[in-house]
């Protein structure tokens, strides 16, 4: 949501968290803020792949050398909470595609991705651990841990990219 976004960036815009983390914003470590519609698929694909590309980096982009001769290896995480029990049918099952799609088709120098979540699985009945494995290797990723609970986020969980 667009007021959450800008809520959160008043937080790490005040001078209190500016005092409480001086070099925080001087070294460029701030989180930036980008609003999106999650249910627009094709949209999150297209502002994902300009963040994570050299396009959004610039000269430091990935599988380059940065000044001193060293090749730049990034890992990309996503973190996924409580989010896609929002979303409209079939957009949680694709998103987790476009997450995998975009960390393929960038070169990001062998670093691959993690996608760690909080958050309900589209097709993935109460706890099944067969049903989470399937439904995140279906789109790209390979489960690495597993925790399920009771409540609406009811999968907790770890997977890497399959590469």
């Amino acid at each position: 949501l667009p007021a959450v976004v800008a809520a959160k960036a008043r937080i790490l815009g005040s001078r209190r968290f500016r005092r409480r983390r001086p070099g925080a914003a001087a070294a460029g470590l701030l989180p930036e803020f980008h609003t999106i519609d999650l249910n627009d698929v094709g949209a999150v694909g297209k502002v994902l792949h300009r963040l994570v590309s050299s396009e959004e980096r610039g000269s430091s982009g990935k599988g380059e050398e940065d000044g001193a001769g060293t090749s730049v290896v990034c890992h990309t995480i996503f973190v996924l909470e409580g989010v896609m029990i929002y979303l409209d049918e079939g957009v949680p099952h694709a998103l987790l595609g476009v997450l995998s799609d975009v960390l393929r088709t960038v070169d990001c120098g062998g670093g691959g991705g993690t996608l760690c979540f909080a958050d309900r699985l589209e097709n993935v009945p109460g706890g099944s651990l067969d049903a989470g494995k399937a439904e995140l290797k279906h789109n790209g990723w390979e489960l690495t841990e597993w925790q399920p609970k009771p409540g609406l986020a009811r999968h907790m969980g770890v997977a890497k990219l399959i590469e």
